[in-house]
């Protein structure tokens, strides 16, 4: 039964990647460009394209694609390997694939990834992003608990 529990959040992480890739066609025509903000602070919302791969390096864009589906097949692989045996570790890789299909998207239909949360003035992120950061942290955790498990049998 909880298992099945876990799956229900796809539901809503969905749901959120759907409303980030709603929120940068949106900030494409309303929001200021990352380089006309005066006084960024803490958090501001303006519109950082993102042409390379994380933190903004270079990478050619047929590349970025070409190696965004194979470790999408990957991640694919991986959740439904282990899909009935180790549900978090499937829902983690699920959860890293949503948000790295987001960013794919954006990749495709616009050419870079559209980051519209500037942090401290120099990070630029995205609700993708932080679904990928949020699966990449749960996957670590699974496994690193498993085998710490694995190591010290009680």
């Amino acid at each position: 039964m909880v298992k099945q529990l876990v799956y229900l959040w796809l539901v809503p992480i969905t749901a959120l990647v759907i409303v980030d890739e709603w929120l940068k066609a949106v900030g494409l025509q309303r929001l200021p460009s990352e380089g006309s903000l005066v006084d960024p602070g803490i958090i501001s919302f303006a519109i950082h394209k993102n042409w390379g791969v994380a933190f903004d390096i270079p990478f050619k864009l047929e590349l970025v694609i070409f190696f965004s589906f194979i470790i999408g097949a990957v991640l694919a692989n991986t959740a439904w390997r282990n899909l009935k045996t180790k549900p978090f570790v499937a829902f983690a890789s699920i959860v890293i694939l949503l948000g790295a299909a987001g960013n794919l998207f954006d990749r495709i239909h616009y050419g870079f990834t559209v980051d519209y949360i500037i942090l401290f003035g120099r990070s630029a992120i995205n609700l993708s992003d932080l679904v990928i950061i949020s699966g990449v942290v749960m996957l670590l955790m699974t496994t690193s608990r498993r085998k710490r498990k694995h190591n010290h049998p009680h």
